[in-house]
């Protein structure tokens, strides 16, 4: 499903995709190198697999991406997810989840 124009010209916090939106990534370190380049503010990307979420299309275990920013300063500091990719390896179709 494509977003109208007006839609992709939005930039939210600086992610580079909507939630929901579906796309083709060559390989995970295309998709990272996409998400590093998109310069979002404070943010960490970490990786993970899990075995118990598979694609429905070829049944093989998802890469999720999670994009983390810092919140607040100290101790009083918390992380909040700003953003949930998830990757198939095999299909090399990626989908912001969230």
């Amino acid at each position: 499903m494509a977003h109208p124009a007006r839609v992709k010209s939005k930039a939210f916090n600086g992610i580079p995709h909507l939630p929901f939106q579906e796309f083709t990534a060559a390989s995970l370190e295309s998709l990272l190198s996409l998400l590093k380049k998109a310069r979002i503010k404070d943010s960490e990307i970490e990786v993970s697999t899990s075995e118990e979420s598979q694609h429905t299309a070829c049944s093989v275990p998802l890469v999720h991406v999670l994009v983390m920013t810092a919140k607040g300063d100290g101790d009083t500091s918390y992380r909040d997810l700003a953003a949930l990719y998830q990757y198939c390896p095999v299909c090399r179709q990626a989908v912001r989840v969230l």
